[in-house]
């Protein structure tokens, strides 16, 4: 009989029937800690970048093979929206420029209130902290924007969600290529819009032709502009959750920052 070293069951064989620990748990070496990140680096490199060039080449195909089954050599959707997500803001920090835009966007606000502007500035900062959490607030209305305009196709709320997850990551990825030109809009202009026109109709162009791969069947132009509508949709639903809780925000503290 062996006694289990993390549950303390007894048992007879190789592996706990309580819990799954092996039998035989030895000293951790150096051979196993570097083995085990050899594991997962590999596993991550097959995932994430066989996943980010299908995404890349042919989104709408790759995804639809996905919902149908084809899924061992992909990274789950929103994990890599996450990754891809972190891998954009990392890039971004590194060169500045997210300091850059946190700056030009606190300069835009109004100078009414300092403590209104004091508020805003939190609210800023906390969307500029939490880059992946943000991204990923979309894609519920994306998802939900996208199910609406192609219900009839007979996918759900939880496909389009997928969709969405993985178009978004991709965004992420093709952003970071981009930053050239961001921080020179960013920098020539005294306003951070022209640089967020420029990203949006990066979004757009892009689901709007991977849609056109996902829905083969359809009007090729119709399928783009729709496409790209529901992404601009959920980016539009997004600043308007965001105004209606700064604003709710500010009622709440209304007494505060008078």
């Amino acid at each position: 009989m062996t006694i289990c070293k993390n549950c303390t069951h007894e048992f007879e064989g190789k592996f706990c029937p309580k819990c799954g620990q092996k039998a035989k748990t030895g000293r951790i070496s150096t051979r196993q800690v570097f083995h085990e990140a050899r594991q997962h680096f590999i596993h991550f490199d097959q995932g994430f970048l066989y996943t980010m060039r299908e995404l890349l080449t042919r989104p709408g195909h790759s995804v639809r093979e996905y919902l149908e089954g084809k899924r061992v050599k992909h990274v789950k959707p929103v994990k890599f929206m996450f990754w891809a997500t972190a891998a954009n803001f990392l890039v971004l920090h590194y060169i500045g420029l997210d300091q850059e835009i946190r700056n030009k966007m606190v300069e835009q606000q109004p100078n009414n209130n300092p403590k209104a502007n004091e508020l805003s500035q939190k609210i800023i900062n906390m969307v500029m902290d939490h880059p992946s959490i943000m991204m990923f607030s979309m894609i519920p209305a994306i998802a939900f924007c996208s199910w609406l305009m192609f219900r009839r196709r007979n996918y759900n709320y939880a496909e389009h969600f997928v969709l969405s997850s993985f178009l978004m990551g991709e965004v992420s990825i093709a952003t970071i290529f981009t930053i050239p030109v961001s921080k020179f809009l960013n920098t020539v202009f005294t306003s951070t819009l022209p640089m967020t026109l420029f990203g949006l109709g990066i979004w757009v162009a892009y689901f709007g032709w991977s849609y056109t791969q996902f829905f083969p069947s359809q009007n090729k132009i119709l399928v783009f502009l729709k496409g790209g509508l529901a992404i601009l949709l959920g980016y539009l639903l997004l600043i308007l959750f965001m105004s209606i809780a700064a604003v709710v925000l500010v009622l709440i503290f209304f007494t505060s920052l008078k």
